[in-house]
């Protein structure tokens, strides 16, 4: 796969800056991967981070939601978008060589059929990558930060259970969990490791309200931004010291996020 340049600022330009930060440190994961053809994209929501990091289109994405995949299409990063849940693809077993999921299955209640799913899509040798968040990720909020600090343990247990219901996460799991949940649907492990280190998820936690108006500007218009071309110009005045403090958060002993490659044995 061609990947774009100047991931970072295409990225600022056309979201709020948590959002911004948290996907460049995907993709700079996913532009070390070897990516081959045909590729499925398995939750592409909005379609921004396909048509953002990569320079052709993507074989299939899919995703439940409708409106995501009108705007979709209006990026034009793939060439199929079909409506459907992860648990049950229209497409024949062994259909894909590569199977990406970026920052989706964490917001699946029942993951176990969905990895089945890309289990069958896959033909044996094929590769699943994914990212999902760590266990550590709702600890490096702020708010829970100050909490523990203060010594108010039991309140911010209350909150951490409060803000993964806020972020819809219905699966936080150390490394050697996700690594064993997928192990368990006859995929190897190939590689893995932590990144989002604490000072990038906190600050990314910190920055996150600030991006309300660019929430309230996807329920009423399904973008982020209105004028991208404006944004970028502002931004571009700090891409270069933003590109600084986030240089090596796609890798990190300890981390908020986890990324996961496999490979179909059996």
């Amino acid at each position: 796969m061609k990947f774009k340049n100047d991931i970072l600022l295409r990225y600022i330009s056309e979201a709020p800056l948590a959002l911004a930060f948290e996907r460049y440190l995907e993709c700079s994961i996913y532009q070390e991967l070897p990516l081959e053809r045909p590729i499925l994209d398995l939750g592409c929501g909005e379609g921004i981070f396909a048509h953002i990091l990569f320079d052709e289109k993507i074989d299939t994405g899919i995703d439940p939601n409708p409106r995501e995949l009108e705007r979709a299409r209006e990026y034009g990063g793939y060439n199929e978008l079909i409506e459907c849940f992860g648990n049950n693809i229209p497409k024949p077993d062994a259909s894909y060589n590569t199977v990406f999921s970026n920052s989706v299955l964490e917001h699946i209640p029942d993951l176990d059929p969905v990895l089945e799913e890309v289990r069958r899509l896959l033909p044996v040798g094929g590769t699943f990558y994914f990212t999902v968040p760590s266990d550590k990720f709702d600890q490096y909020s702020v708010v829970n930060g100050v909490l523990t600090t203060l010594g108010l343990n039991s309140l911010a247990e209350k909150f951490r259970a409060a803000y993964c219901r806020f972020w819809k996460h219905y699966h936080f799991y150390p490394l050697n969990v996700w690594e064993d949940r997928v192990r368990a649907h006859g995929f190897e492990v190939i590689q893995s490791r932590l990144y989002d280190p604490k000072r990038i998820c906190r600050t990314n936690d910190f920055l996150a309200p600030f991006g309300v108006l660019g929430f309230i500007m996807k329920r009423l218009t399904n973008r982020w931004v209105l004028i991208p071309g404006l944004r970028r110009v502002f931004w571009s005045l700090f891409v270069k010291q933003f590109e600084k403090f986030l240089e090596n958060g796609h890798k990190s002993e300890e981390g908020g996020l986890v990324f996961v490659a496999a490979k179909k044995v059996s």
